[in-house]
């Protein structure tokens, strides 16, 4: 993070026209929300699952549904689970002061909705409906996610933002990506993980961290190396 600058010679400072997107898992949060539980109940199967999915050799939803079906939890201990976890507390200060210079900010999230509302309610964000108009002033902040509703028979997950063409990720983060860059003028995409790849690759601007950063490395493709959303404040304001 020495230069103030993308690989491409971009500015990263923001300006009015940006849209900013943002990962969730592992971006947001400290750590990935599954694998904190998984790995709280001691689920190892999870990883199975888990490796089949970076192996391609099945769709996220079906890695989702396997692994959160292992989780024996009541909704009251679930939510007792999530409210112990921790969060970038620079994320709500980057979306104002991105708004306050005219970027949008939206999160993508191939988790899931029960927890991930409940933390963006956490960190006093209202949820909008809709997308973003650029310009518009606005309080609540747009999310799209696995939807996934907590019962006493377990955690039933849908998928409303599948993409049959490609069918690997429950959520597909590019989709949303090409249906709002038509009214932006930049892309910076900010991840952490496999989810975060394709979108990635569409953005003007990437940073990324952790198993985001080695794919990149490993496609040769440039990238603003962070660590959390504080880093992110000094390189695009600074």
């Amino acid at each position: 993070m020495k230069e103030i600058r993308a690989a491409d010679g971009a500015e990263l400072r923001l300006r009015p026209g940006d849209l900013v997107m943002c990962d969730f898992d592992g971006t947001i949060t400290t750590r990935d929300t599954g694998w904190v539980v998984f790995d709280e109940l001691g689920l190892e199967e999870a990883w199975d699952w888990e490796y089949r999915w970076r192996d391609r050799e099945i769709s996220s939803m079906e890695c989702l549904t396997g692994q959160w079906s292992l989780v024996d939890l009541s909704p009251a201990e679930m939510l007792a689970m999530v409210d112990r976890l921790e969060t970038d507390e620079a994320f709500p200060e980057f979306v104002r002061v991105a708004r306050s210079v005219g970027a949008e900010v939206v999160v993508a999230s191939d988790g899931l909705s029960f927890y991930l509302d409940r933390l963006m309610r956490r960190m006093g964000f209202e949820l909008c409906a809709d997308d973003p108009e650029p310009g518009e002033a606005r309080e609540c902040i747009t999310r799209y996610v696995n939807q996934a509703e907590l019962t006493p028979d377990g955690i039933r997950i849908t998928f409303p933002h599948s993409n049959t063409a490609c069918g690997q990720c429950g959520n597909c983060k590019t989709r949303h990506l090409s249906r709002l860059r038509l009214e932006y003028q930049r892309v910076i995409y900010v991840g952490d993980g496999y989810s975060d790849r394709c979108p990635a690759l569409q953005a003007n601007i990437v940073f990324a961290k952790d198993h985001l950063a080695q794919l990149l490395d490993g496609l040769g493709v440039e990238y603003v190396p962070f660590e959390d959303f504080g880093d992110i404040l000094r390189l695009t304001m600074g």
